[in-house]
């Protein structure tokens, strides 16, 4: 099996999921349009194309193993809230049926341009909450957290506040050698 590299129609932002050769699915951005749910309009509906590409875990959750939000604008993060499960693992409902996060990869720069001048929008706000509830999981628990809770953090944060986090950050200027589970 090969690589691929599928490009969804979301308009202006982004939204990519790539396959590995080994079968793991990373979705870098999200632009899940509400307007997608009008049958009259014509906006496509890119997490219906999104949920077809996705396997069920043995816990019969749809999932990606990595999902990777680039900056926190809301054409690179919409619909993450309505679409995908935030939260401990265990609180994941069938009824609901959300796409399960087995792992994000986050920097932790993206969330300070927050300002009076850029209003972080909700999802973007429920991102930082789940990478920061994620980070806390692995304070608690080192690398003893499972699917679900997994958190990589892409470069480090000022002032030493990622210092105690060596296992899941990946240095700025340095090589990521780590694997999906």
């Amino acid at each position: 099996m090969s690589s691929k590299i599928s490009f969804f129609p979301v308009g202006n932002g982004d939204m990519t999921l790539i396959e590995t050769e080994s079968g793991r699915k990373i979705l870098i951005d999200m632009n899940i349009r509400a307007a997608a749910d009008d049958p009259d309009d014509e906006t496509p509906d890119v997490a219906k194309m999104l949920r077809k590409r996705l396997k069920r875990d043995s816990a019969d959750r749809l999932y990606v193993d990595a999902l990777l939000i680039s900056h926190p604008d809301q054409d690179h993060c919409n619909g993450l809230s309505k679409h995908f499960h935030l939260g401990p693992p265990d609180k994941w409902s069938k009824s609901t049926d959300k796409i399960f996060i087995r792992e994000i990869w986050s920097s932790p720069m993206v969330f300070r341009r927050a300002s009076r001048n850029h209003v972080l929008c909700d999802d973007a706000k429920a991102f930082n909450t789940e990478a920061r509830r994620r980070v806390q999981e692995f304070r608690d628990n080192g690398s003893e957290v499972d699917d679900g809770d997994r958190i990589r953090i892409l470069g480090e944060d000022e002032n030493g506040k990622t210092d105690d986090l060596d296992e899941i950050l990946v240095r700025v200027g340095g090589q990521a050698k780590f694997s999906l589970l």
